[in-house]
């Protein structure tokens, strides 16, 4: 079993959609795979569930 990894998104990556900051960092994860990690609350920012059309700012994990 994995455990958790908190990545904080950096001053250049504001205002991208989730879904495609993800792609950038994890480019083999697949987006049926995304959509159901996002789904299960298994992706979350600052602690809260999130969809994969939430924008990140600097400085969030």
């Amino acid at each position: 079993m994995a455990g958790v990894e908190q990545i904080t998104v950096e001053a250049g990556e504001a205002g991208m959609r989730l879904d495609r900051w993800f792609k950038t960092h994890f480019p083999g994860l697949g987006f049926g795979h995304l959509q159901k990690l996002l789904r299960s609350g298994q992706i979350r920012v600052d602690g809260g569930r999130v969809k994969a059309d939430t924008r990140v700012e600097p400085g969030q994990m």
